[in-house]
């Protein structure tokens, strides 16, 4: 009997994919009022969350902030930091929270009283440094920039403002693997 080679496998052709849907202009329309609409209900409550969390500046923290790496944090000396910035170095392992508490509950200098406005009493009777800050400093985070520095992300509870430093902040949110939506810094 005469020896037959094996047959070669062959390459059946594979179905072809399945079409995605056409969706109409008006579904796409849609999609997006509903992503935008979620978006804006998530940046609501992420923002009522970080206010409620954000402890006042005259008052002991509760929670810490513990530094990873040596670094310097951005104090500023008046509301939206008029009169400037006073920068303190932090070492690793330092809770960033005590180092605020501590610095704005020192006594101001002399020469604060005369140019700059104390938000709590206008007697200078032993006004702290957080007096300058406006009526209700809260701290709300910290921003860290490209250099590593520290930045106090602040909310005054009698104004309802955001500021840091010399300008005003807001939440920057970003969706998760989920597709849930959380605060750009927190994804870092």
């Amino acid at each position: 009997m005469a020896k037959r080679p094996k047959d070669e496998p062959r390459d059946d052709p594979l179905p072809p994919l399945p079409k995605p849907p056409v969706k109409s202009d008006a579904e796409l329309r849609e999609e997006a009022t509903a992503r935008e609409a979620a978006k804006a209900k998530a940046f609501k409550s992420l923002l009522d969350i970080r206010r409620a969390s954000a402890w006042q500046v005259h008052r002991w923290p509760i929670d810490k902030r513990i530094a990873n790496s040596r670094t310097r944090i951005h104090l500023p000396r008046t509301y939206l930091a008029r009169i400037g910035v006073d920068i303190k170095p932090v070492r690793e392992g330092v809770d960033l929270n005590q180092v605020v508490y501590r610095h704005y509950a020192e006594q101001a200098e002399e020469k604060a009283g005369e140019e700059w406005v104390n938000y709590v009493h206008a007697d200078r009777v032993v006004s702290r440094r957080h007096e300058y800050l406006g009526p209700d400093p809260r701290v709300a985070g910290y921003f860290f920039d490209i250099d590593g520095d520290v930045h106090i992300q602040w909310y005054d509870g009698f104004l309802h403002d955001q500021w840091m430093d010399k300008q005003k902040w807001k939440l920057e949110l970003t969706q998760d693997a989920t597709g849930k939506w959380i605060v750009k810094e927190d994804a870092d």
